[in-house]
């Protein structure tokens, strides 16, 4: 090519590069590039529009490892959600054991509870419960002015069954306090879960 004489492009000269005045007339290329690269993005985006199986299998990972880490923890509170039975029932028995009391000077509540308001206390003829299915068997016992009840989960729920709630509570000072030494792990004590 020569510089100066060129018929395309920049004309260099002693003034300086400039731009020639003819345009190049490239329509139809152009307008077929065009066309061509429009088709070649409508294809691209037809196979872009659902997931790969690499990113699927990604998810499907991290959801297993979310149910991993959280459906034991979810098991775990329900028991502990079914323990309220025993610690609300247990509170209303030595409510009412610390009122008489207070009344009389001394509470001898049965073994079964009933003689301070426990569920013993709602059966009717037949030993059938006015309240419902009960989860827990209740037992009481004293020694002087501590009170000792303990809740143990029945046979009517398999997956607590023999699970211990225990509540001592000072009739005299009013201390009440869950001993967590004899309740059983799964509500929140120190003692291993029934098998």
């Amino acid at each position: 090519m020569r510089a100066n004489n060129a018929s395309h492009g920049c004309h260099v000269g002693t003034t300086g590069a400039h731009q020639q005045s003819t345009p190049l007339t490239m329509s139809s290329l152009n307008s077929k590039l065009q066309l061509a690269l429009l088709n070649r993005k409508k294809g691209r985006n037809l196979l872009e529009k659902g997931f790969t199986l690499v990113e699927l299998m990604i998810v499907i990972v991290i959801v297993g490892i979310l149910s991993a880490v959280a459906l034991p923890n979810f098991l775990s509170q329900t028991s502990k959600a079914k323990a309220t039975e025993a610690k609300s029932q247990i509170s209303a028995m030595i409510k009412n054991a610390s009122a008489d009391y207070q009344q009389l000077g001394i509470v001898t509540p049965e073994t079964d509870c009933s003689g301070i308001g426990g569920p013993a206390a709602y059966k009717e003829e037949g030993g059938v419960n006015v309240g419902g299915e009960q989860l827990f068997d209740y037992t009481c016992g004293i020694t002087g002015e501590a009170l000792t009840v303990t809740a143990t989960a029945n046979a009517n729920d398999p997956s607590i069954e023999g699970g211990l709630v225990v509540f001592n509570a000072n009739l005299k000072t009013g201390k009440v306090g869950m001993n967590n030494d004899q309740s059983s792990l799964m509500f929140g004590g120190k003692l291993a879960n029934p098998a």
